[in-house]
């Protein structure tokens, strides 16, 4: 029998290689500007909060575009502008200009993502999204731990230009890479049985309470909070410890691959779909392991807080995509609003902990600041638990 849906290794190949650039590209530019030009963790902060909120309004964008003009149209656009704006940064060496370029390569990231997103669990019979999305989690995640591992070691060892003739090539490889799916994909469309409709049964979504899609709303966006903050100061806590800059990538590399592990986990175990204890615990845990971070000079404080931070982000994020896809379907312009309120937390995390760096000078201001959103975060997550248990049947599992 012909399979329903198209084969989608292709997608997974470019989703790796996107995120393995990007982990490299944006991560270690941040220790090149400190490197180089002399950046402190309030302009690296002040950076990052830029990035972030420019990603909300591409990322919306974008999500849109694509599915008004093709996912392939856009994602040659977000490759091929990826490409060009770190060539910028490669061809004009000062400080404006590497600010000018990672903005360039944010705005045009924008249109990849929605659209990965959407190729992946696009044509999926509703029995088989669930393994897309936990395929989809794992490569990203995996390709970016590697990224980030292996990111000092090709920094220092082919030097600070690999930065960008390596990402470009990556890039540039993902645009013709583009052209041979596309002609893939279209001939599967023209070939392929009619899909199947998928009309959810209303007794089994009664029984799956939907304030879990506003806990993923809450809770993701103050994941990234915490992350975006903690990947802009990582240059400084290098310099404090005296690392190098290989080393600070494989020490730093342990919660992105404790993320991993836990999308593998969650992919293929399903005990914590809707109950709220396991969201409960995720936030709670990345309060504590951002704090410990972001605050010990105790080696083993860092890779237990690294460990905790590492689960609660990857349970943060897996409830986002999963919340909002169960009993839902998959489109560029859901992709695109999903990744608006992944900037939302990109941006909020470094534009609080620049503010609060800014008005008292203490080094401690970013995680004091950022803890005190991420217990407001927590607070919300019980409230709309609480409101949304009231309105629904007893039998709802804390």
């Amino acid at each position: 029998m012909k399979s329903r849906s198209p084969a989608k290794t292709g997608y997974y190949v470019l989703e790796g290689i996107n995120s393995f650039a990007t982990a490299y590209y944006f991560n270690y530019l941040m220790f090149l500007l400190q490197r180089d030009h002399g950046f402190t963790n309030l302009h690296t902060l002040g950076i990052g909060a830029i990035h972030g909120f420019l990603y909300v309004g591409a990322s919306w964008f974008a999500g849109r575009f694509g599915q008004r003009h093709g996912y392939f149209t856009s994602l040659r656009i977000g490759f091929g502008g990826m490409a060009a704006g770190i060539a910028l940064g490669w061809l004009v060496p000062s400080a404006a200009a590497q600010v000018a370029a990672m903005l360039v390569w944010t705005v045009t990231m924008c249109f990849t993502w929605p659209m990965l997103e959407a190729l992946v669990a696009e044509h999926e019979p509703h029995d088989r999204l669930p393994q897309r999305i936990g395929l989809y989690n794992v490569t990203w995640a995996g390709a970016g731990t590697a990224g980030y591992f292996l990111g000092g070691s090709i920094f220092e060892r082919l030097g600070a230009s690999s930065l960008y003739w390596l990402p470009i090539l990556l890039h540039l490889l993902l645009f013709a890479a583009t052209f041979v799916l596309e002609r893939r994909h279209d001939r599967w469309l023209a070939t392929a049985p009619p899909a199947e409709t998928w009309h959810p049964d209303p007794e089994v979504q009664s029984r799956k309470p939907r304030f879990f899609q506003q806990l993923a709303w809450i809770g993701n966006p103050f994941a990234y909070m915490a992350m975006n903050t903690l990947l802009a100061v990582v240059p400084g806590i290098a310099a404090n410890a005296g690392l190098s800059i290989e080393q600070a990538g494989q020490l730093m590399a342990v919660w992105y691959g404790v993320r991993t592990a836990t999308f593998l986990l969650l992919w293929h175990w399903h005990g914590w779909h809707y109950r709220f204890g396991w969201f409960l615990g995720a936030m709670v845990l990345l309060i504590a392991g951002f704090i410990a971070i972001m605050t010990t000079r105790q080696l083993w404080i860092l890779v237990l807080g690294q460990v905790a931070f590492g689960w609660a982000t990857g349970l943060l994020y897996y409830s986002s995509l999963f919340y909002a896809l169960d009993g839902s379907e998959t489109k560029g312009e859901h992709g695109g609003i999903h990744e608006a309120f992944i900037g939302l937390g990109i941006g909020a995390g470094p534009a609080v902990s620049t503010a609060a760096l800014w008005f008292s000078g203490s080094t401690f201001a970013p995680a004091v600041a950022v803890s005190g959103a991420l217990l407001i975060g927590l607070a919300g997550s019980v409230a709309v638990w609480k409101r949304g248990r009231a309105g629904s049947s007893p039998s709802v599992e804390a």
